[in-house]
């Protein structure tokens, strides 16, 4: 876990927040993160912690984001309004729209071959919005 976190922390030198879509599976990583920049994490299946939200919803810059554990179903009322929707569950990499929704997945950095494993830094600049793949 240690050398995982100190390479994200790398190629997560001065972004200005980390989002965590769930199944961190121990603590520590969560510690790990908020030491990179501020966190904001929902609840996952792995484990499954109450303690955090299951959906969050925030306006960043010119853009509404939501961000979910599970991927939200097309008819999902929570998605109307967002422009981008953040979500984890499959491990898959992701990003296409959804009735005017942009779905991301930024798949994960431990339970995919080696050479799948990513995480992602999603940059917003008034209503763009530019999500850049990393190989961890």
């Amino acid at each position: 876990m240690d050398a995982l976190l100190e390479t994200v922390a790398r190629l997560f030198e001065g972004v200005d927040e980390v989002w965590h879509v769930g199944d961190w599976q121990e603590p520590g990583v969560l510690d790990g993160l908020r030491k990179i920049a501020p966190l904001t994490a929902v609840n996952g299946n792995a484990p499954d912690d109450p303690s955090y939200p299951e959906r969050i919803k925030r306006h960043v810059e010119g853009l509404a984001i939501g961000m979910v554990h599970r991927p939200p179903r097309q008819d999902d009322p929570w998605l109307r309004g967002l422009d981008i929707c953040i979500h984890g569950h499959t491990h898959r990499w992701r990003d296409d729209t959804l009735n005017g929704v942009r779905l991301i997945n930024v798949s994960t950095p431990t339970l995919a071959p080696k050479d799948s494993r990513t995480v992602a830094i999603l940059t917003i600049e008034g209503s763009e919005a530019r999500l850049e793949k990393l190989l961890v």
